[in-house]
C-alpha cells in the first residue's frame, strides 16, 4: 500500500516475551522487504502497580522496570541487526497505558506489529487485550503474530466482503502477495449458516442455491477485478463458501504465510466492536494476521 505517512516506518511492540520476539522477527523481515526502518516501543503502565505503594519509598521498584525496559529494547535491537543488518532501528521507551501509547504512535506507522500474548502483569504490553484493542482502535494496519513466523511458500489469504469495506484488506493482500511472490487466496463467505444446516431453515430451503452461488461468485469477481489489473503477476484463487467467515478463513489459512482481514470495528470500547471474524482470527490463526483499520 502506498502511504502518506511522514518518515514511514514499522512499529513493533516489545515486552521481553517470546510472543514479542516472534512479532519482532516477522517485522524485521517485513522491514527488509519494504526497505523501511523499524521503531521498537516498550511501555510500562505504572498506574497498574503503583496503587498501594509508598511511591517515595519504592523508587528502586520503579527503577527495576526502567532497567528491564531498556534491556528489552537493547536485546530487540540486537536481534534485528543480527538478522537484517541493513534495517534501521530506533527505540521508544514510554510510561503510560500501552493501548493509548500504541494507538497514538500508530498514526505515523505504515503498520504496527504485536505478539498475540506476552508477559502481561506489570508491563501489560503484549497481553491479548492489547492486541485486540489495538486492532479495533489503531490508525495503521495491525499485524498480530501468534507463533514463530518461519519461512513459508504458502499463500496469502484475504477475506472479501460484498462491499467497498474490503478494499483496504484487498489492497494490502495483493501487495503482500506481490512482494512475496505468493498466490493470493480470496475468500468470500456469503452467509453465516453452516452448510449442514442450510436446509433446516425454510427461507434458505426455498432459495435456488446454485443461482445464488453464481451471483456470489460474480460479486467476488467484481471486488477483485481492479486489483487483478493492478497486480497482473499475482496468481489468484477464488473461493466462494457457505459457513461462518472465521471458520472458513481459518481452514483456508492452514499453511498460509499471512491472512488479511478488515477490522469492521465501530466503537471505542476496548476490543468490543472489533468484528467477530477479526477477533477469532487473531486468537486462533497460526499464521500472522493483518487487520486493516476501519475506513
Amino acid at each position: 500500500m502506498t502511504t502518506t505517512t511522514p518518515n514511514p516506518h514499522i512499529l513493533v511492540g516489545i515486552d521481553g516475551s517470546t510472543s514479542a520476539l516472534h512479532a519482532l522477527t516477522w517485522a524485521g523481515a517485513e522491514a527488509q522487504r519494504r526497505n523501511l526502518p523499524l521503531t521498537l516501543v516498550h511501555a510500562v503502565d505504572q498506574s497498574s502497580f503503583g496503587q498501594g505503594y509508598n511511591l517515595g519509598a519504592s523508587a528502586s521498584f520503579f527503577q527495576h522496570f526502567e532497567t528491564d525496559g531498556a534491556e528489552f529494547l537493547s536485546q530487540a535491537k540486537d536481534h534485528v541487526y543480527a538478522l537484517h543488518p541493513n534495517v534501521e532501528v530506533s527505540t521508544v521507551k514510554a510510561i503510560g497505558k500501552p493501548v493509548a501509547i500504541l494507538v497514538e504512535l500508530s498514526r505515523n506507522a505504515v503498520m504496527t506489529v504485536l505478539g498475540s500474548s506476552g508477559l502481561g502483569g506489570f508491563t501489560g504490553m503484549m497481553a491479548g487485550s492489547v492486541s485486540v484493542s489495538l486492532t479495533a482502535k489503531g490508525h495503521s494496519p495491525v499485524v498480530v503474530v501468534r507463533e514463530s513466523a518461519a519461512a513459508s511458500d504458502g499463500p496469502v489469504v484475504v477475506g472479501v466482503a460484498d462491499s467497498d469495506s474490503s478494499d483496504g484488506a484487498l489492497g494490502w493482500a495483493f501487495e503482500e502477495a506481490a512482494m512475496r511472490g505468493a498466490e493470493l487466496v480470496a475468500v468470500h463467505v456469503w452467509n453465516n449458516i453452516p452448510p449442514g444446516y442450510v436446509y433446516a431453515y425454510t427461507a434458505w430451503s426455498a432459495m435456488d442455491s446454485a443461482r445464488e452461488e453464481q451471483r456470489q461468485e460474480q460479486i467476488l469477481a467484481e471486488r477483485l477485478s481492479g486489483w487483478q489489473e493492478k497486480y497482473p503477476d499475482v496468481p489468484v484463487q477464488r473461493v466462494v463458501a457457505v459457513g461462518h467467515p472465521a471458520d472458513v478463513l481459518l481452514h483456508k489459512a492452514a499453511g498460509a504465510q499471512l491472512i488479511v482481514t478488515g477490522s469492521r470495528g465501530r466503537g471505542d470500547i476496548a476490543g468490543f466492536f472489533l468484528g467477530s471474524t477479526s477477533h477469532a482470527l487473531i486468537h486462533k490463526a497460526t499464521c500472522p494476521v493483518l487487520v486493516t483499520p476501519r475506513p
